[in-house]
This record gives C-alpha cells, sequence and structure tokens, in this order.
C-alpha cells in the first residue's frame, strides 16, 4: 500500500514559518492576500504556480523546473 501525501497551501511557508499562501492557494502572507513587500509577493505569485500545476507533473517534468530556478540562485 502507497501513502500518497496531499500538498495543500499550508505546506508553502517561508524560512521564518509564515505561510506564503491562502487556504484558497493564492499568494499572500499569512493567509492574507496582496500582504508583503515587493520581492515577497513575486515570490508568493511563484509559490502559488507551484501550487496550481506541480501535482499534475512527473518527476522528470519537476526536477527540470528546478534546474531552471537554480539558474537564478546561481546569479
Amino acid at each position: 500500500m502507497h501513502l500518497q501525501l496531499v500538498i495543500s497551501p499550508s505546506h508553502f511557508v517561508d524560512r521564518y514559518g509564515r505561510r506564503v499562501l491562502t487556504d484558497g492557494g493564492q499568494p499572500g502572507m499569512d493567509c492574507n492576500e496582496d500582504v508583503g513587500s515587493t520581492t515577497e509577493q513575486y515570490r508568493n505569485r511563484v509559490a502559488a504556480a507551484v501550487y496550481a500545476n506541480c501535482e499534475h507533473l512527473d518527476n522528470a517534468q519537476l526536477d527540470e523546473i528546478i534546474a531552471w530556478v537554480q539558474l537564478y540562485k546561481s546569479k
């Protein structure tokens, strides 16, 4: 029997433990939409896109996305 993790917006937290998505999966700090600095809002939009789309991707596709994000980390 294989148990599958159900991913919810509450799993998306920043390095300080603050949630970056609302209960509905929209960008927002501490479950409040349109809250946060400009860079926090950009990050939260990426988190919302990940939450909305990555469930449908396979591991190879997820690895490709991770590699693209890492390109920016090296800047």
